[in-house]
């Protein structure tokens, strides 16, 4: 599935945002600069080169040639980093605009603007022998789902990873590979215009260390997480990373992830639900992101109090004067049939309330999970929420069977569910020490 290319004169219009101008001053900024800096593989903890760092200046793939040769480098190494720079604000997919992937010897840059087929670089990215590693990787590797229609296979999430060898999750990259390597980056240039030429030596510099120093960081987290026995875990929770779920447009749960969502009663959410699948497919044919498209708390408020008639959008604060034109019509349908659903068919509210009891006995457990992750060297917040310790703790008290619930399923059940739920029982206590460097927690 891919944007559509072919659109209807309205949709050229473009919107203007903060985010779009702060874009543009760190581009002039990145081509101001001179080039000088770390960077390049030239700083370390100790000043000399690591076999696992490549050192020099990033090789750039420009043509279908040049990559075929990449990728038989990095299918012949086995592993190799990839990241990519792309712009998210201004159309519904991202607009990818660089590709970096390195291995102990070579850093490249692939330019998908020269027009180079990238087909073969997914195929890769799906190839279970080839193993990617990756920081914070889960849009870079959306693409191979939507281009091949395969999953991306074998991916290891330096981020993740680190979340279960007592680093903080989520840890930015900069801080992550000083952490294990020693190396300093630079400043980041995330809000870029990855999409202009020709990109500046600062730009190319910066978009090599993004990869340059995974490698190393992959050898020192492999080792960290065998000598903790969290290997499996962290390879288990990097697949899920990949299920292309997470990256379809689900009608039947998205609207839940509108924010404000959970104010609203059944009726309303039904309203809401339509209104959702109706704004994706409009910010689609239009080339937008949804969010772009019509914000999430214009959809709230005509949830809350639904458009029964054309005259009463005037009345919408903050609704766009195209999109009621445009639209209008489709939206008041729209939600006269959510109004008209029986029943059965509307979705279920989130009112349940807890007493003043009841929450502090919930966050009570919320503690004790807190202690539990952190006991085992693992970031809490990589394992649950707040809200899924307190719907564990809901059923718990209601005897219902948890077994469908976030933390009791994979290798979330064996770290938390199942300790949590013996410590609500009254089956088990934790015994907790300090060993000189961390917490330690034993479930006895």
């Amino acid at each position: 599935m891919t944007a559509p290319t072919d659109r209807p004169d309205r949709s050229k219009r473009r919107f203007t945002y903060a985010r779009a101008a702060h874009r543009a001053r760190s581009h002039e900024s990145a081509h101001a600069d001179d080039g000088s800096g770390p960077g390049e593989g030239d700083e370390h903890a100790d000043g000399s080169p690591h076999p696992s760092v490549p050192r020099g200046k990033a090789d750039l793939v420009l043509t279908d040639e040049q990559l075929e040769q990449l990728i038989a480098h990095l299918r012949s190494a086995g592993t190799f980093a990839y990241d990519s720079e792309f712009i998210g604000e201004l159309t519904y997919f991202p607009k990818l605009c660089l590709i970096q992937a390195a291995t102990a010897g070579r850093v490249s840059l692939i330019d998908p603007l020269a027009g180079v087929d990238l087909r073969p670089f997914w195929e890769l990215l799906a190839d279970e022998s080839v193993e990617k590693v990756v920081h914070a990787g889960q849009q870079d590797v959306e693409p191979v789902w939507r281009h091949i229609d395969k999953e991306a296979r074998n991916v290891f999430d330096t981020q993740i990873a680190a979340g279960f060898v007592g680093l903080p999750y989520p840890l930015s990259l900069s801080k992550l590979v000083g952490e294990l390597t020693g190396a300093k980056l630079g400043k980041g240039l995330t809000f870029t215009q990855w999409d202009q030429r020709p990109l500046s030596a600062t730009q190319l510099r910066y978009a090599a260390d993004d990869v340059r120093y995974l490698p190393l960081a992959r050898q020192e987290l492999g080792r960290r997480l065998e000598a903790a026995g969290h290997a499996a875990w962290a390879a288990e929770e990097c697949a899920a990373m990949t299920d292309p779920v997470l990256y379809r447009f689900d009608p039947d749960a998205s609207y839940l992830r509108v924010r404000g969502a959970t104010s609203l009663q059944p009726r309303n959410l039904a309203v809401l639900r339509e209104l959702t699948i109706w704004r994706d497919a409009a910010a689609r044919a239009e080339d937008v992101p949804p969010r772009t498209f019509l914000r999430d708390e214009i959809l709230i408020d005509m949830s809350r109090s639904p458009i029964r008639s054309v005259e009463r959008l005037e009345r919408v604060r903050g609704l766009p004067r195209p999109v009621e034109k445009e639209h209008g019509r489709t939206i008041v349908e729209l939600t006269a049939r959510a109004l008209s659903m029986s029943s059965p068919g509307l979705p279920s509210a989130r009112d349940f309330e807890p007493t003043p009891k009841e929450r502090f006995r919930s966050d009570a457990l919320w503690a004790a999970a807190q202690v539990l992750c952190t006991g085992r060297n693992i970031d809490p917040a990589l394992v649950a929420s707040r809200q899924d310790v307190s719907d564990l703790f809901r059923a718990l008290s209601d005897s219902r069977d948890p077994a469908t619930l976030k933390v009791m399923r994979g290798w979330r059940r064996q770290v938390l569910g199942e300790p949590l739920v013996k410590l609500y029982r009254g089956e088990t206590k934790v015994e907790l020490r300090w060993d000189g460097d961390s917490l330690k927690a034993d479930p006895s």
